[in-house]
């Protein structure tokens, strides 16, 4: 019996099972899999003391090896195959590859324009209390899921590069992600692990992968640093240095245009055959609001500033400013009861019908009776690719202008 051949197979099928599931291209296969919690929990957080059961083996392989004046051969294959691994693993293994930034370093939004640009594009979040924050979609698109812990409303920002979807969600005492990691991505969504609640949590859901569990959703809007600025001058903008692995991996998925509106490439496959009522990877803002879903295609506020539609139950409206770079959703109630109309009086105003006030495209009432009054922001994903908005909502409806009055809106069901 070669015991010692024995203990380095056995220590590189141990490292295999510890580092090769959560891989990049092996996860390819695993996705679906490694989505559910338990899996989950045991490649991310039982995987460590395998590896290190498996550097025992390996250990102790070699020392018996020279202790009985073996052949090295077995030995140095065992030794370059677990190396191999670990290489691999190092450089694919979501784990690394997407670790969280649970320590943002943010700077004044003057000098991310001088940095990056005025056209830089940035996921603009407003905490709970209204403080704004921005986050620079090309450094967000790797970690995918970044931490702000400052103030007295703490949140993760998260977004997919796959959907080209963002959202945030409300740090709270049922929510409290000190052990979030990105688990998989089912149909070209995100899904992240929460070890605090043992579950995993699919980004279109906003809440778990059996939707029982929802997350408290904040106000996230995609558009340029300039628009942001005009808007939110006071924001902070979240900074990173650029890193070889951000490179490493555009890379690959560049090779897939998996980040391409244009191509009709996705990495993962969809769930269902693509929906034809729009590109596959047009832009479309979805809402869902109780379990009506409804999406309107970035194309209908080119034009447009102002729509206003009725969903589920509740009355809403898109104010667009920029020519649509940036675009936020509202609710048209306020105060008890009132439900208002609006219609736009210039570029960047609005005002409503019933007291003529005027309103700003963030939602608050500038002059006029209601004057000082602020609409309730509605969540909702900002230029999610419709491929996978349609994916996962199948029955959603489909906006359509009603040319004449550009306000209405009239929906288009699935046959």
């Amino acid at each position: 019996m070669n015991t010692p051949l024995l203990l380095a197979a056995l220590s590189l099928l141990l490292a295999g099972a510890a580092v090769l599931p959560g891989c990049l291209g092996v996860l390819k296969f695993l996705n679906k899999a490694k989505a559910r919690p338990t899996n989950a929990f045991l490649v991310f957080f039982a995987s460590g003391p395998v590896y290190l059961v498996s550097i025992g083996l390996l250990l102790v392989s070699l020392y018996l090896t020279y202790q009985q004046g073996a052949s090295w051969t077995m030995a140095s294959i065992a030794a370059v195959g677990f190396v191999s691994i670990s290489t691999f693993g190092f450089l694919l293994h979501t784990r690394f590859m997407f670790k969280p930034v649970k320590n943002p370093q943010y700077i004044f939004i003057d000098e991310a324009i001088q940095r990056f640009g005025e056209n830089e594009m940035i996921v603009g979040v407003l905490d709970r209390l209204g403080h704004p924050f921005a986050y620079i979609v090309r450094l967000a698109r790797r970690p995918h899921i970044v931490y702000q812990t400052e103030g007295d409303a703490p949140f993760i920002m998260t977004h997919c590069i796959l959907s080209n979807s963002s959202m945030s969600y409300e740090i709270d005492s049922q929510f409290r992600p000190d052990n979030v990691c990105v688990a998989a991505a089912i149909a070209n969504n995100l899904v992240f692990y929460d070890r605090n609640s043992h579950c995993s949590i699919q980004q279109i859901y906003n809440g778990s992968l059996d939707k029982l569990r929802r997350l408290n959703c904040l106000p996230t809007v995609t558009t340029s640093l300039a628009s942001w600025k005009s808007l939110y001058p006071e924001s902070k903008v979240w900074n990173r240095p650029k890193e070889w692995r951000d490179t490493f991996y555009l890379n690959l998925l560049s090779r897939a245009s998996a980040v391409d509106p244009n191509s009709p490439d996705l990495v993962y496959p969809l769930e269902r055959a693509p929906d034809p009522r729009l590109p596959l990877k047009a832009c479309v803002m979805g809402i869902q609001i109780g379990r009506d879903t409804k999406a309107y295609p970035l194309e209908s506020f080119r034009y447009n500033p102002l729509i206003e539609d009725i969903v589920g139950d509740e009355p809403v409206v898109f104010f667009a400013f920029r020519n649509s770079d940036f675009i936020q959703l509202f609710s048209r109630k306020v105060g008890q009861s009132q439900v208002l109309k609006f219609r736009c009086v210039h570029e960047v105003g609005f005002q409503d019908v019933e007291t003529s006030s005027s309103w700003s495209c963030t939602g608050f009432c500038t002059a006029g009776k209601l004057k000082g009054t602020q609409l309730t922001p509605i969540p909702h994903y900002n230029r999610i690719f419709w491929c996978v908005w349609a994916d996962f909502f199948p029955s959603t409806v489909v906006f359509e202008e009603v040319k004449g009055n550009k306000s209405l809106s009239s929906e288009k069901k699935v046959n």
